[in-house]
């Protein structure tokens, strides 16, 4: 029983550690799970339209899909490059970085 707790209260604080990390630029914090989502949704632009190399404040802003947090952004003037700097800085510059078992060895 006191093992059960335990593992309860471990699992719960952990849950909680993970659920408060902050990517933050330009004086502004957001959630990591909502920048995630902005990341899909520009890949997603990306992918409707080929000849951008990612998506514009314009469409994203527009798009229900975006976190609520985020849309703080969209009435700015820099809100193009706010976007993509938010996403670089969740996105590794060498997909090897990550790597942490031997299947990675071909990086």
């Amino acid at each position: 029983m006191r093992a059960l707790i335990i593992f309860l209260l471990l699992t719960t604080s952990f849950f909680q550690i993970s659920q408060s990390v902050q990517v933050t630029d330009s004086g502004y914090s957001f959630s990591l799970e909502a920048v995630k989502t902005l990341q899909k949704l520009m890949e997603t632009d990306m992918s409707t339209n080929p000849l951008q190399t990612y998506g514009d404040a314009t469409s994203l802003c527009a798009n229900p899909d975006l976190p609520g947090e985020l849309r703080v952004l969209c009435g700015k003037d820099d809100a193009d490059e706010a976007f993509q700097r938010l996403v670089k800085i969740i996105s590794p510059t060498d997909p090897c970085e990550i790597c942490a078992n031997v299947a990675c060895t071909g990086c």
